[in-house]
């Protein structure tokens, strides 16, 4: 609706300019003094207090908008602060969140919830939907250009893997580094490139690209698997020498560090990952993948199910860590995993790599922690305390006890009380 002013037959009006269709043209017939004008196509009101009056109340203020996102994981996020009604529908659900920051709502994505915000928002809101399920396709970065004889690893290999149960990581990493090899290669079939060719390759990447031996190893177990698994090869005839592994120690923190950090962070969901990783020696891979339901309050346990090397175990669940989770669990509410990232599903191990380094930073630690870091302190502080390495072992999940050994090199505990022979010496 659009009211102006203007003079028409020696008086002074109000121009009321609206579809013929709309509701408010009633409302407007019954004023008295009304009058239709075919010359400026418009309602006249006379410009008085009393026409002034009512229209101030059929003039509709523009509504405002809100946003369904429909997120993975069948759940929904309304973008908005809805009506008192609006606020008590998502109460009475058996589940829904309200994130106070972005101050957004997040419910059971379903028809009839739909179907019943709209009904309640509607009159005060226009809706938009997003819906976020839908794969998004990525950009080309123009930065990095496709080398000219570019040759993708062979979806054989994708096939294989999937069907050996390789994780998804492991996956990833052999399909790039053979496609790397081959494009290396592109001038041979991968059934010609011989044993030397492939040694040579390897020099290469020590001596010209200077890779870590990480790097060379993950390379080298990629190039094994396309010939031994794929082609059939025999492990003698396509065997490679291995670099030698530097024997560095892990980087670990004090338990005086450990709980200052752990104290310092007033996120709940961060607080409970990373007490989570350090209290029971967690991989940052078995905690993304932790279910709700391997959780076992009443025995105070966790069962990690197929964790690295397709093993089970079980550790124990300090009574800290199940008081801070049975408060996460309440405030939070995840449906299947421990940790769920904001649109499902699970929780992202880098966010869970950026964060700590935020808190870190805050505590004024200056060591390259990371989240295994947290796994590698628990082990020392065991050691510690005189938990036998055996039991250290089984705890963190370690196939060789020679891995778990390396904690004897971290720990003061004894060697401090060492008196040095030349303290024995009287030669003042």
């Amino acid at each position: 609706m659009n009211v102006t002013e203007l003079t028409h037959r020696n008086k002074q009006w109000f121009a009321i300019e609206l579809p013929f269709k709309d509701d408010r043209v009633v409302l407007i017939k019954n004023q008295s003094g009304r009058h239709w004008s075919a010359t400026h196509k418009k309602w006249l009101l006379p410009k008085n207090e009393t026409s002034k009056a009512f229209l101030k109340t059929i003039v509709r203020q523009p509504k405002q908008e809100v946003t369904f996102v429909i997120l993975k994981g069948n759940k929904l996020r309304v973008t908005c602060h809805p009506t008192d009604e609006g606020i008590a529908f998502f109460k009475s659900l058996s589940y829904y969140h309200y994130n106070p920051e972005y101050k957004h709502w997040i419910i059971p994505y379903t028809t009839a919830n739909v179907k019943t915000l709209e009904s309640i928002l509607s009159k005060t809101f226009d809706i938009n939907y997003v819906d976020q399920r839908v794969s998004k396709i990525k950009k080309i970065d123009k930065k990095k250009t496709i080398p000219q004889h570019f040759r993708p690893c062979p979806s054989i290999v994708f096939d294989k893997l999937k069907e050996l149960r390789y994780s998804d990581s492991t996956i990833n990493v052999y399909t790039n580094f053979l496609s790397i090899f081959f494009t290396y290669h592109y001038m041979y079939q991968p059934n010609e490139i011989t044993n030397e060719q492939v040694r040579a390759y390897m020099r290469h990447l020590v001596q010209e690209r200077e890779v870590s031996e990480s790097y060379q190893n993950q390379m080298i177990n990629a190039i094994k698997f396309y010939y031994e698994k794929i082609l059939g090869s025999s492990k003698q005839t396509y065997f490679i020498d291995r670099p030698k592994k530097s024997k560095s120690l892990p980087t670990v923190l004090s338990q005086k560090e450990t709980i200052t950090l752990l104290k310092s962070i007033t996120n709940i969901k961060h607080k409970t990952a990373l007490t989570i990783i350090y209290s029971c020696g967690l991989r940052i891979s078995e905690l993304i993948n932790l279910r709700i339901n391997d959780i076992d309050f009443d025995k105070k346990r966790i069962h990690l199910i197929s964790a690295k090397g397709k093993k089970d175990r079980y550790v124990q669940l300090a009574n800290r860590t199940e008081q801070l989770i049975h408060y996460y669990l309440k405030r939070y509410n995840p449906e299947i995993y421990m940790f769920e990232g904001f649109k499902g599903g699970k929780y992202s191990a880098t966010s869970i790599q950026k964060f700590i380094k935020k808190y870190v930073s805050a505590v004024g630690i200056t060591k390259p922690i990371t989240p295994h870091s947290l796994r590698h302190s628990f082990a020392t502080h065991l050691l510690e305390k005189g938990i036998d390495l055996r039991y250290i072992q089984y705890i963190l999940g370690h196939s060789s006890s020679k891995t778990t050994e390396i904690y004897t090199h971290i720990t003061q505990v004894g060697i401090d009380n060492i008196t040095n022979p030349l303290d024995d010496f009287d030669f003042d």
